[in-house]
């Protein structure tokens, strides 16, 4: 019997492969380019109650993005800083307000901006105490009797504007007041001006004048010996407290001289007052009994025009001793 031979062949292995692993290596950081500088246009200045025009800040340098933030000091109460660096808002509170924006990178380095703003109250106008109800003068006077206004806060310059009603006749616009004479007739007006501000803000401010006629004083002959009385009759002025009533100048005539041509002295002055009268006393100088001359009297407004100042007319009193 035949043998049989089976060659068995064996199947080699498969070889072994190993893999190569490697730990990953972390990104390195972004490198600045440059350092980290803060910049801004000029902080400018704002008034209470008027938005205030953006301010843009800028950053360079460093690793973006950036972080602004206020380091030290404060805003000026309204405004705010934003998340871009712009500073903006509506400043409520008035006063100069220093303070520090500091500007962060992403790899933590910081650059400082200093800054200052100061804010103006806002503006606003109102009438002087003279023209809380009316603004009284007398047809004839001149631009001193035509401040009728007064003015606070707001940033100069100023433009002033008639933005209702005529002014009075003989009179044109000049900031808060009235410059001319005024002229035209006795009665009322009211008017409206606005101020307007550098920063644009408004404020309107509307008097009523009441014009009077001019106070008129009349003139009259005075006769008496040692002495001699008379009485001077006025008319127009404003309503009020008493005019008064003195001696400006004197003119005596050069018939006092018993031996040579001597100018007559002045006489004493001596004053009462009813409505629309003026009764003079005069008294003529010792051993002068007959004075003749011409003495000049005015009357004066109780009425302020402005400080210290008041309408005025005058009169001739012929003395005849």
């Amino acid at each position: 019997m035949a043998a049989a031979f089976v060659i068995v062949f064996a199947c080699a292995p498969p070889p072994k492969t190993v893999a190569n692993l490697s730990s990953p290596t972390p990104s390195p950081s972004p490198t600045p380019t440059a350092p980290l500088q803060a910049s801004s246009t000029p902080f400018h200045g704002g008034e209470v109650g008027v938005a205030y025009a953006t301010v843009a800040l800028a950053a360079t340098g460093g690793v973006a993005p950036y972080a602004w933030t206020v380091s030290t000091g404060a805003l000026p109460p309204g405004l705010m800083l934003g998340p871009d660096g712009s500073v903006s808002g509506n400043p409520t509170g008035a006063g100069s307000f220093s303070f520090t924006i500091q500007v962060a990178d992403a790899g933590s380095s910081t650059a400082s901006l200093p800054a200052v703003i100061g804010v103006a109250a806002p503006l606003s106008a109102g009438l002087i105490p003279g023209c809380a109800q009316y603004c009284r003068v007398e047809l004839g006077c001149v631009s001193v009797c035509g401040g009728f206004g007064q003015q606070s806060g707001g940033v100069g310059p100023y433009s002033y504007n008639l933005t209702q009603g005529p002014l009075p006749a003989g009179t044109s616009l000049s900031g808060l007041s009235l410059s001319g004479t005024f002229g035209g007739l006795s009665g009322y007006l009211k008017f409206t001006v606005q101020v307007t501000d550098a920063m644009g803000a408004r404020a309107t401010i509307s008097p009523t004048f009441w014009m009077y006629q001019r106070i008129s004083l009349a003139g009259n002959t005075c006769t008496g010996r040692a002495g001699c009385k008379v009485t001077l009759a006025y008319t127009g002025g404003t309503p009020g407290p008493q005019p008064s009533a003195a001696p400006i100048g004197w003119v005596g005539s050069n018939s006092c001289g018993s031996v040579a041509p001597l100018p007559c002295p002045q006489p004493g002055f001596a004053v009462t007052y009813q409505p629309g009268l003026v009764m003079v006393v005069l008294t003529y100088q010792a051993n002068y009994p007959a004075t003749f001359g011409t003495l000049t009297v005015q009357i004066t407004e109780g009425n302020l025009c402005a400080s210290g100042v008041h309408c005025s007319s005058s009169a001739a009193v012929s003395v005849v001793g």
